[in-house]
């Protein structure tokens, strides 16, 4: 009996939502999404998310090899890094407005623009990377006890040794990043995959080399994993840097002697325009995650380790939606290029519910086994507890996640950077600092208040960036063509409209 009525409920449950999704928009055109999931979305998402995974797996990694040295020396890198991805954030801004302008340059079939974009940003920003990381080597002790707050003496000593040892990093970070965007905008997402992927793999090889030794030598320990990351993103720059010499996608072949040419302040502008508000963003918004870290940093070592290793697994989940907000600025750039408005309005709206839909299913999918993802970090049971709990409270509100990232990638594409950057900042100090800081340190509900400050900030941006899509108001730039009226002749001979 019971049987009967349960399938029977099932039954009645699965007509009426089929019913619904019958009536939907979506389901009218299912056929020209299909086409779009598999013609440009896959082929562009799909790279893009092996490549993600590959630069994310380079910081994990270094963890991974450094957590059997104990939870001080994840804690110390975890602090560095949280530093070293503000950085990373900035050149990661401007190899997004070199996407953009590469995408729509060649849409507009205009490659050489495309190139001289290309060439450009990376001497300006290898330049950048060169100052930055004389600077900030040499003002690396006060870099850390700003951020490491109350953490130990002997965190702050890792933290500073391993920050001061990647911070000759950034240049070659700055080349392959950038280096990546140029040729992800023409189209080209594989070889961004296969230099990341390879850097990847060398990182886990010369890391665990110089970490724990080989053949009787007893290896460098904990100093060992900033070089051997150092050495994998300069051997990937390198690689980077060749792949453009030889032309290896036509529309983008930059030689040697044309990086040592005068830049041209008015394509470089045009890069500018979109990465320099999306810098400030990334700056400002990393800063002001930097902060929420200071405050978990009070919290004792194992709450600083289990925040990492949390905020690290949370990245792997969000993986798939950072991919399809990549290929969501170059598909809206490429659309807007060739004037095809409605397209790009349409097809953003697509990888926006795409993005909503999978995320979701995944992070509730995995949550169950967040002890899990936290043994292969750590042994120790106090650290685990904190990694399950952030896990869960991440799956809870990833309904919202795809709203607060995916869109502004996209509205970045339609060059709408600065709305995205002030809609940023609201978020972040608006909401994930202040009410991090009075839930988790005022109220005394710690590291999991700081996290609920953060879903707040997701919630804001989403609601902004939602609004801003359906309204409309990211195409501005972009005026629709007039509809010609339509005219008939009548029997008399007569026209009319």
């Amino acid at each position: 009996m019971w049987f009967h009525f349960a399938h029977r409920l099932t039954l009645n449950l699965y007509t009426a939502v089929r019913q619904r999704v019958e009536k939907t928009h979506w389901y009218a055109n299912r056929k020209s999404y299909r086409t779009l999931f598999w013609r440009e979305i896959t082929p562009l998402a799909v790279p893009i998310f092996l490549e993600n995974t590959c630069v994310l797996l380079m910081g994990v990694l270094s963890t991974f090899l450094v957590s059997w040295l104990g939870k001080e020396a994840m804690a110390g890198v975890g602090l560095a890094d949280s530093f070293n991805m503000v950085i990373i954030a900035f050149f990661a801004a401007i190899d997004l407005g070199t996407t953009v302008v590469v995408a729509f340059s060649l849409g507009k079939l205009d490659p050489k623009r495309a190139r001289a974009a290309a060439r450009q940003s990376l001497v300006l920003m290898t330049i950048v990377a060169v100052f930055l990381a004389i600077g900030i080597h040499l003002a690396g002790e006060h870099i850390v006890n700003v951020i490491a707050g109350e953490a130990t003496p002997e965190v702050k000593t890792l933290a500073l040794s391993y920050l001061q040892t990647t911070v000759w990093s950034y240049p070659a970070a700055a080349i392959a990043l950038i280096g990546s965007g140029a040729l992800r905008g023409a189209g080209n997402t594989k070889i961004p995959l296969l230099i990341n992927g390879g850097m990847n793999i060398l990182n886990i090889m010369i890391s665990s080399v110089l970490i724990y030794g080989l053949f009787g030598w007893k290896g460098m320990g904990f100093v060992g994993a900033g070089l051997g990351l150092t050495i994998s993103r300069y051997i990937g720059a390198i690689g980077i840097i060749y792949v453009l010499m030889i032309g290896f996608n036509p529309a983008l072949r930059i030689s040697l002697k044309s990086y040592f040419t005068p830049l041209k302040f008015n394509i470089l502008w045009e890069v500018l325009g979109i990465g320099i508000p999306a810098s400030i963003e990334s700056v400002l918004f990393n800063g002001g995650k930097l902060l929420t870290q200071m405050f978990v940093a009070g919290m004792g070592t194992n709450v600083i380790a289990g925040n990492f290793i949390a905020f690290s697994v949370a990245s792997l989940i969000n993986l798939p939606g950072n991919a399809l907000g990549s290929a969501s600025t170059i598909i809206v750039g490429r659309r807007l290029g060739k004037g095809q408005i409605g397209q790009a309005e349409r097809q953003l709206k697509h990888v926006f519910w795409l993005s909503t839909i999978g995320l979701t299913i995944i992070a509730w999918g995995t949550a169950p086994f967040a002890g899990l993802f936290a043994s292969f970090y750590s042994r120790e049971a106090d650290v685990k507890e904190v990694v399950k709990v952030l896990i869960w409270l991440n799956a809870a509100f990833m309904p919202i996640w795809a709203a607060s990232w995916v869109l502004p990638a996209g509205l970045k594409g339609a060059r709408d950077a600065r709305f995205a950057m002030w809609i940023s900042m609201l978020g972040m100090w608006g909401c994930r600092v202040v009410a991090g800081y009075t839930l988790g340190i005022v109220l005394g509900m710690g590291v999991v208040g700081v996290w609920l400050g953060m879903f707040l900030d997701w919630a804001v941006r989403g609601v902004f960036f939602y609004w801003r899509m359906i309204s409309g108001r990211w195409l501005k730039k972009y005026p629709r063509p007039e509809k010609q009226p339509v005219i008939t002749v009548t029997a008399s001979g007569q026209n009319k409209s």
